[in-house]
């Protein structure tokens, strides 16, 4: 994908995180964007918005929101937590 700057992309732009890697560190076991991480690219990762339909990535987005909440109401860690460098 030549241009991340697509109306799609920006439709879904709350995915490009997601889609990259986990924003808590490693990923529980469930995570349904393990696969896209195996990617290795940002590039390729990214590219995924567009080759996915709305209802797909719309269960993905429903997903990774749920799992955001569940984290914060520390229902769940992560195995290995992402460190911040300040």
């Amino acid at each position: 994908m030549s241009d991340f700057y697509t109306e799609r992309l920006r439709q879904y732009a709350d995915l490009v995180v997601p889609f990259t890697g986990c924003p808590f560190g490693e990923p529980i076991n469930e995570c349904l964007f393990k696969e896209f991480h195996k990617l290795g690219n940002e590039s390729r990762q990214i590219e995924q918005v567009s080759l996915h339909t709305e209802i797909e990535l719309d269960l993905l987005r429903s997903y990774h929101r749920d799992c955001m909440q569940r984290y914060f109401n520390r229902e769940w860690k992560p195995k290995v937590p992402k460190k911040l460098i300040i």
